[in-house]
């Protein structure tokens, strides 16, 4: 298989997607996502802007998650999100489903 091939398949199941938050106060902010397959925990840090924007582009596959942002500690939702779900253990968390 040729490269072009390879990353022409690769982009059919993933898309790049950008995770905004406006805490201009903030010190750190973390995009948290907890996968589905295995209730693990995948964490990625978000950069912050001029204007206090805090931004994150990353490649994730297709389908639906549940995520929130760690605002210097602090679990955050998403609130251009287009819902939030509760745990089991009571956590409310933002969705985002990354389309086919």
């Amino acid at each position: 298989m040729n490269p072009r091939t390879r990353r022409q398949s690769y982009r059919a199941i993933t898309k790049t997607i950008v995770f905004r938050l406006d805490a201009p106060k903030a010190r750190e902010v973390v995009l948290v996502i907890r996968l589905a397959k295995d209730d693990t925990l995948m964490a990625r840090p978000l950069r912050k802007s001029i204007d206090g924007i805090w931004n994150l582009r990353t490649e994730l596959a297709r389908g639906r998650y549940v995520y929130r942002f760690l605002v210097d500690g602090t679990p955050t939702l998403d609130t251009s999100s287009m819902g939030s779900v509760t745990d089991a253990h009571g956590d409310q968390w933002s969705t985002r489903e990354i389309g086919y």
